[in-house]
């Protein structure tokens, strides 16, 4: 069938990206190399496949290469012709078959006739065959990889149905629970949680982001039905975490940031899918919202981004300073960590999508 209108989808995706990213970059300690936006793209397809997909994202089909869009198209339109399924990965698995003979005719043959275009198309061939082919991508482009199941005994916020768990680089293990509405249309932000467990202390320090888009780097808080779940959030995050005392240290270490551990991510809108990756990553203590919001003439409320930078961490340095343990939550032993998460009701599926990291040793 044609191709659907995608523009509903852009706004979900790039958030869940985002947070996708940014989960990567706690896990690898901030290592660009191994937390691209391509890497991300393939992690988010492995662990949250109806928003991030390869047969499904607007972000990665733009990203694709020509050749990839041409095998796509052809699938859709002999499927329509011949009124059969018809998949891109057939078509073009069958075209490396065809060159891969060609070349190896040639290399039996006694004609000396040069065979690099071909070789130059076959190696085309192979490209597109690893975009399209999510398994394959995986295979090669994932950053962790997949781990026997170990059940630590620590609380869970929420099991969830989709959730896997991943090794890192550095023997730790990383667990991923994701819950998103069924529909990525409906999904209007992303929440980021994740916990860093100290085995010489048996304690965890956790940091709650929530992702949110904003438009030329303001945000507004007026009574429209996005912000009203916005708002709903921020007070459940409130509630959650600043309520129950988790930004308050009693043994305070003057090395240090306060302990906030709950933070608003305003997210830059895409205009169009094939727009560069970039996105400023500012990180705003939710206790520090009002005092940065400002009025405008016409009397509505909005942060904007002079006013949040004065606060906020960047993304570099709240990867960097939540690993060494300087921002995020105070130090939880695990029955307050069960504490927390009991009669919790941070999680809103009908509004944003949940990310659940857990990082401890193997």
């Amino acid at each position: 069938m044609p191709e659907n209108n995608d523009s509903g989808r852009l706004d979900p995706e790039w958030l869940t990206l985002n947070a996708v990213r940014d989960l990567m970059r706690l896990a690898v300690r901030g290592d660009f190399s191994k937390s691209t936006y391509n890497q991300a793209l393939e992690l988010g397809a492995t662990i949250c496949p109806k928003i991030l997909g390869s047969d499904v994202s607007v972000l990665r089909k733009e990203r694709e290469s020509e050749l990839t869009k041409e095998y796509r198209q052809r699938a859709t339109y002999r499927s329509i012709r011949d009124s059969m399924e018809i998949t891109a990965l057939s078509l073009v698995q069958d075209d490396i078959n065809e060159f891969e003979s060609l070349v190896a005719a040639a290399k039996e043959s006694k004609n000396k006739t040069k065979v690099d275009k071909l070789q130059r198309k076959l190696k085309k061939l192979y490209a597109a065959e690893e975009e399209i082919n999510p398994d394959k991508s995986s295979e090669n482009q994932l950053i962790f990889r997949d781990a026997i199941k170990v059940d630590r005994g620590l609380p869970v916020l929420t099991e969830g149905k989709n959730c896997r768990t991943f090794e890192l680089f550095d023997q730790n293990i990383l667990t991923i629970r994701v819950l998103h509405p069924e529909i990525p249309e409906h999904i209007t932000g992303a929440d980021l949680i994740y916990e860093k467990y100290d085995k010489d202390t048996n304690t965890v320090i956790i940091a709650l982001v929530q992702y949110k888009i904003w438009e030329n780097k303001k945000m507004y808080f007026s009574n429209n039905d996005s912000n009203k779940r916005m708002l709903r959030q921020i007070d459940k995050m409130k509630t959650f975490l600043c309520d129950k005392g988790i930004c308050r240290d009693k043994n305070e270490n003057q090395y240090r940031f306060p302990c906030c551990s709950a933070f608003l991510r305003p997210t830059d809108k895409l205009q169009s899918p094939n727009q560069a990756f970039i996105s400023t990553g500012e990180h705003l203590p939710i206790c520090h919202i009002e005092e940065c919001i400002t009025i405008s003439p016409g009397g509505a409320k909005v942060l904007e981004y002079d006013n949040v930078r004065k606060i906020s961490l960047s993304h570099d340095m709240f990867e960097e300073l939540f690993n060494q343990g300087k921002i995020g939550s105070k130090r939880l032993s695990l029955e307050e960590l069960a504490n927390l998460y009991k009669g919790s009701d941070i999680v809103s599926k009908k509004d944003s999508m949940l990310l659940y990291a857990r990082e401890y040793p193997k």
